[in-house]
């Protein structure tokens, strides 16, 4: 007698896909029959696994997770992993996924979560995105390559606003006032210490969990707000770069071209040349 029972899609991306896109190794459903232990090693790519009912154990990094009806688990296969089901046999969905951005993206996560599983408040949503991609990945759709990268991208948004779940809601909250407060103020002189009075909050605590709920550190966002109300004067107006400087918070023009040309990959003259 098997295991397991399963519904799966073994994909094939085209090589534009493979360069360019999120692009899908394997699809499936498993419901297990009995308990049941899968090692894999060095496989490559990244894993994505829902379980829908019942509970199991993934190991990943040398370290053990339980995870039960509701649980999301974001894998790096490159490194050797395991799941397995016991007495509380599970079914869970999962999609085998690579990408240029991949790695990147996993590294975001894992800043985010602090580790590569969590519990998801809502996992039909889920369920409905693996519905798709098994639909999908079984058509004949000349665009569906498209249209796979498109719910991964889905996917993978959706599990990082949601892998924040869990934690403390005050802080998530205190960081949205943090960001609006930056919006607001970006001409003025910003720092971690005047933000830390503003909200009565440690710096350093401050600047952790704004990175990790904003993905971006708090000065790094506040050079990002500048730079960008530095692009709308330089399009729109006939301002002086020691003008837009002062008007958006740089101490100089030349801080000001520094900072415009590590975030554009270009001067802010020749930005301005470029949209005249």
């Amino acid at each position: 007698m098997s295991t397991v029972k399963t519904n799966r899609i073994q994909y094939t991306p085209s090589p534009f896909a493979r360069a360019a896109l999120l692009h899908l190794a394997e699809v499936g459903q498993l419901t297990a029959l009995k308990p049941h232990v899968s090692r894999r090693a060095n496989l490559g790519g990244f894993l994505l696994l829902v379980v829908e009912k019942g509970a199991g154990e993934i190991t990943a990094d040398g370290k053990r997770y339980q995870l039960g009806s509701g649980d999301v688990a974001f894998i790096d296969c490159s490194k050797p992993y395991s799941h397995s089901t016991d007495d509380k046999l599970w079914t869970i969905c999962w999609a085998h996924f690579d990408g240029p951005a991949a790695l990147s993206i996993y590294r975001k996560f894992l800043a985010r979560s602090g580790r590569p599983v969590f519990s998801a408040p809502d996992i039909s949503r889920y369920l409905t995105l693996f519905e798709s991609l098994l639909k999908t990945a079984s058509g004949a759709s000349y665009v569906r390559d498209m249209s796979i990268n498109t719910i991964l991208s889905s996917f993978l948004e959706r599990l990082m606003g949601d892998c924040w779940e869990g934690e403390r809601h005050e802080p998530e909250d205190n960081m949205e006032a943090v960001r609006l407060y930056i919006d607001s103020h970006y001409m003025e002189d910003i720092t971690l210490e005047r933000l830390s009075r503003e909200f009565f909050m440690e710096k350093t605590y401050l600047g952790h969990v704004f990175s990790r709920v904003m993905g971006i550190s708090p000065i790094k966002y506040l050079s990002s707000v500048r730079i960008r109300k530095t692009k709308e004067l330089l399009r729109f107006t006939g301002d002086t770069l020691a003008e837009i400087a002062a008007k958006v918070g740089f101490s100089s023009e030349q801080y000001l071209s520094r900072v415009f040309k590590s975030m554009e990959g270009i001067s802010p003259r020749e930005y301005r040349k470029r949209w005249k």
